[in-house]
């Protein structure tokens, strides 16, 4: 006969859904009952999961939102010395500087967001997940015996 007792640490607090709403053209997000306008005040709920694939999503997401920030101020940048210098910038350079930033930002928009997407998919399928038991018999084998087990699935 084998008993065996495994302890468990210091649990995590209950995970709650994550419900994306769109309004107009912008898209909302429910947590908590409460409203959140920028995806980015999504990191403390989506990390409190400690899941390394819902991390590394967000992560991914959150590197490609400030590598549009990045692009953003460089086609302002030029965008503003053409404007303050105008005879040392063309206007054709400065026009598709800017217009190469906003086809890129808009790529990169995107998938940043594909990103969040499978983030949030990835939560709330963690979030819905209920503790489960069950109940499990092992029939007889030569060296051991048979066994019966009685199992609970949790998320801690």
């Amino acid at each position: 006969m084998s008993v065996q007792v495994i302890a468990q640490g210091e649990g995590n607090e209950r995970l709650y859904s994550i419900e994306p709403i769109q309004q107009g053209f912008r898209k909302k997000y429910v947590y908590k009952r409460q409203v959140i306008d920028n995806p980015l005040a999504l990191q403390i709920p989506l990390l409190e999961s400690k899941d390394p694939e819902v991390s590394l999503e967000f992560y991914r997401f959150k590197s490609k939102r400030n590598l549009m920030n990045w692009i953003s101020s460089a086609g302002a940048g030029i965008s503003i010395y053409s404007w303050l210098y105008p005879g040392k910038v063309s206007n054709g350079f400065s026009l598709s500087t800017v217009g190469a930033a906003a086809l890129i930002n808009f790529y990169l928009g995107t998938v940043s967001m594909r990103h969040l997407n499978k983030a949030l998919s990835r939560y709330n399928s963690l979030a819905k997940t209920s503790p489960q038991l069950s109940l499990e018999f092992t029939p007889t084998t030569p060296t051991s015996g048979s066994s019966l087990a009685l199992q609970w699935k949790y998320n801690f």
